[in-house]
């Protein structure tokens, strides 16, 4: 086990001084590179076992979390949501009367509210009404992996919820 980590510390030194090299000494030069690994009696399988051993070595729940979308922020208790003249090209005023209701009543959350108007901004051909919105609600609420913003039934797939 010495001898393969030796072994990786001298490719991982050697690819840290090509990299080391300004641009105005000639820069990195691949060819100058895979010398040095061949002189150093290392060959494409060290490689292979160095990324594999810095792969291992990072922390597993910092890689899953770069897969992910980020989130929404959730809104402040403090903060209020103005309505402009940008919200009305997707959403009418029932629209936005309707999703207040559902706020109010605290049937949906103001980070799953934000969801909602996001969701509707891109879908909407023309201002969506209440009958509109229980669509949006079933695509950005009920489904595995939310606030995500695709997906469904009405998308194609068959599990919907």
């Amino acid at each position: 086990m010495d001898q393969e980590r030796d072994r990786l510390k001298h490719l991982l030194i050697i690819l840290l001084e090509a990299l080391s090299i300004s641009p105005t000494d000639g820069g990195v030069s691949r060819s100058r590179i895979q010398e040095k690994v061949t002189d150093a009696g290392l060959d494409e399988a060290d490689v292979n076992g160095l990324l594999d051993w810095i792969e291992n070595s990072l922390n597993q729940e910092v890689i899953r979390e770069w897969n992910r979308e980020p989130a929404l922020e959730s809104p402040s208790g403090g903060g209020w949501r103005y309505f402009g003249d940008s919200d009305r090209e997707y959403i009418t005023h029932d629209g936005i009367g309707f999703l207040l209701e559902l706020l109010h009543g605290g049937q949906i959350s103001r980070l799953q509210m934000e969801a909602l108007l996001q969701y509707s901004s891109y879908i909407a051909l023309t201002p969506l009404d209440r009958i509109d919105l229980e669509t949006v609600i079933e695509q950005v609420l009920f489904r595995k992996g939310r606030p995500h913003l695709t997906g469904g039934a009405s998308e194609g797939f068959e599990s919907l919820h």
